[in-house]
This record gives C-alpha cells, structure tokens and sequence, in this order.
C-alpha cells in the first residue's frame, strides 16, 4: 500500500477518536508499529484490541509532560524507535467571545503546545535514526471565519504557522514537518 511505512514506528495522538481511529488504521494496514496516545482509556483501549497486532494503546494527557515523555519511552521500549509523529488530538472547547481565559489556556496547551512538547520528546530519537516525519492536523476552520467559534479556528491557525516553523527548524535536521486540514 504505502512503500516505507513497513515495521516503522508512529506515535499517534488523539488517535482513538473518530480521525484519528482512520489514520491508526491506515498506519496498521501499511505494517507500521502504532502507539495510540490518548485521553480516552476506554475508547483506545476498544481500538488497540480491535486489531490482532500492531496496535498498542497507552492513556496519554498530552498537557503533562511526564505523560508525554512515558509515552515516546514506551514505544521506544516496545519498537525501536520512533519514525513518525501524527499530532492529532485537540479541545474543541469554543463558546466565542464568552470564552473564559482558562478556555483559552486549555485550547493552546492542548492544540497547539502539547505538539511541540510530543515533538520536542520524539525528536531525540528521530536524530538518533538521522530521519523522522512529523504531520500536525490542522484544519479548514485555520483559514475562515466561524460564528460562536473563535478558540478552535485560532489555534489552529497558529497550528499552520508552527508547522511552517517546525519544518523550516528541523528540515536540517532529516525531519520533515507538513500538516493537513480535514474539513466537514
């Protein structure tokens, strides 16, 4: 299906969701080795034992480091190493201008910060293989407007502009940054 994803290792965030159950989905179907990073236990625990092999699940908060760094070790421990890195999970938590400061807060940390901090864990361990790739899930709501909806569509487009900088910054590095937009 997809020459290169054979016995390679990806980190999936967010994965046990809808989306993110179709990319973990998809990386499995190529061979790849998936870590499910989510929140969700039941949901990703479902989704890990819904496949006879390649799928592990590990209950992740991306907004604690020491979480994250568990997680890159543990998948390290079961495959070798991480070659990919899908930053997909997200808050939806938006009420517009009646959002509170702490709604803000959480929107960032969530969509945009914990990327770099799963990144900033991952990478050791790209440089180690001289190579990694990395996709952010951004989306269509980065680019226009949205009545009542003002924290998602936002940190998603500082989502577009940190991947610009992640792939410019790591580019020497052997690591390729890109992201992707799902829209309705």
């Amino acid at each position: 299906m997809f020459k290169g994803l054979k016995d390679k290792s990806v980190i999936v965030t967010g994965g046990a969701t809808l989306l993110g159950a179709g990319v973990v989905r998809g990386f499995q179907e190529a061979g790849t080795k998936v870590m499910v990073a989510d929140i969700d236990a039941d949901g990703g625990k479902a989704l890990a034992a819904s496949f006879t092999s390649g799928v592990v699940f590990r209950r992740t908060d991306i907004t604690d480091d020491a979480q994250v760094q568990a997680c890159v070790d543990e998948t390290v421990k079961l495959h070798g190493g991480v070659d990919y890195l899908v930053n997909l999970a997200c808050s939806y938590v938006d009420d517009g201008i009646n959002a509170s400061r702490a709604d803000w807060q959480t929107s960032f940390n969530v969509n945009v910060a914990s990327a770099v901090m799963m990144l900033k864990a991952v990478r050791p361990h790209m440089n180690k293989a001289g190579k990694g790739a990395v996709v952010n899930f951004t989306s269509i709501s980065s680019k226009c407007a949205q009545t009542g909806r003002w924290l998602y569509p936002v940190s998603k487009a500082a989502m577009v502009q940190l991947t610009r900088n992640m792939a410019l910054d790591l580019a020497l590095e052997g690591i390729r940054v890109n992201s992707v937009s799902p829209g309705w």
